[in-house]
This record gives C-alpha cells, sequence and structure tokens, in this order.
C-alpha cells in the first residue's frame, strides 16, 4: 500500500489526496504542465525551418520558391493548437494563482479545482498536442520527395493546399507560436514561484 495517500489524509490536504487519484496528468504539477506547454509551442514553431528546407523539387511542384512565405491551409491548424495551449497554461495559471490565495481548501473547492485542472490539462495535452502533432507532420512530409506528395494527393488529402483567406504565411505563424511559447515559459516560472 502507498503510504502517498495515508500522510494526505491525515495532513488534511484535500486538494492534493484528490489530484493524487486522479491518474497520470495528475501526476505531474501545475508548473509542470504549463511547461510542457510552452514545449509543445516550440515544437509547433519547428514548422518554419521544416517548410524552410523542403527539397526543392517539392518547393516547385507544390509550395512555391519561396514556402516561408507561402499560406498553407495548415497554419489554421497552428493557430487553433496555439490557442488551445494558450487557454490550457493561463487556466493553470489561474487554478495555481487562485489555491495560492487559498488558507484551507474545502472538499467541495478541491472538487472543482481538480476538476478544472483537468479539463485545462485536457485542452492543452491532447487537443494542442494532436494539433502540433498534425502541423509537424504536414510540415514535414515534403521531405520524403515529390512521391510521397503524389500520392497523398492521388489518395485526397493535399498537405500544402493553399489555405483560405484567413490563413497566416508559415512564418507569421511559427513566430506567434514561438512568441506564445516564451510567455508560457514564464508563466510556468509564475506558476513555479507559487508552490
Amino acid at each position: 500500500m502507498d503510504d502517498t495517500y495515508t500522510n494526505l489524509v491525515l495532513e488534511g490536504k484535500e486538494y492534493e489526496l484528490l489530484r493524487a487519484r486522479r491518474g497520470l496528468l495528475s501526476r505531474w504539477s501545475i508548473p509542470q504542465k504549463v511547461r510542457g506547454c510552452s514545449y509543445l509551442l516550440f515544437a509547433a514553431s519547428a514548422m518554419l525551418p521544416l517548410m524552410y528546407f523542403l527539397p526543392m523539387t517539392v518547393r516547385e511542384a507544390y509550395v512555391g520558391l519561396d514556402p516561408a512565405s507561402s499560406r498553407v491551409g495548415f497554419t489554421i491548424l497552428t493557430l487553433l493548437s496555439v490557442g488551445c495551449l494558450l487557454v490550457a497554461s493561463f487556466g493553470l495559471v489561474a487554478i495555481a494563482v487562485y489555491r495560492d490565495r487559498l488558507d484551507e481548501i474545502s472538499e467541495d473547492q478541491a472538487w472543482s479545482l481538480v476538476g478544472l485542472e483537468g479539463m485545462f490539462s485536457g485542452i492543452g495535452f491532447i487537443t494542442g498536442s494532436l494539433g502540433v502533432a498534425a502541423t509537424l507532420l504536414l510540415s514535414g512530409v515534403g521531405h520524403a520527395g515529390v512521391d510521397m506528395i503524389d500520392t497523398l494527393v492521388a489518395t485526397g488529402i493535399h498537405p500544402y493546399h493553399p489555405g483560405p483567406d484567413i490563413a497566416l504565411t508559415v512564418v507569421t505563424a511559427s513566430a506567434i507560436a514561438f512568441c506564445c511559447a516564451i510567455t508560457v515559459f514564464v508563466m510556468g516560472s509564475v506558476a513555479e514561484s507559487l508552490e
């Protein structure tokens, strides 16, 4: 039997007890989760070098000679992922600030905080990470060569399809992801100072 649960009950730490029993994502502290969101945002900004170093044959056939200024459709997915990761980070930091201001946490407050933490963790680590993974996959698939892109296009998947008018350039979407990553990383430090 694990003494962790017993110690939390004896110390009257309802919130920590509920967190410990919630599962995989609750094993990380809030600052660790916020830092994880920043790492995913840094990964999303890697779209620019992936696109910039596409082979010349793929550039000529599908993207154009300047892939950094192309408006491919998956930049919208990048922005959606960045938005999810920002919402998750701000929500998690808000929970840490609120928890820090409470002297004692009642059982009802503990359940609410654990539920909110789980919701924000899901938004960040499920929706955000899936969007980042899809963005990186779509931006990097051209490194497999023109034949791979031709095969995907034949099956109805157009990875470098020009996006609608709201699509940003690759360099702009990457810059937004990078700036947000730095901001969220600093927020993780703030959340860590509250513990």
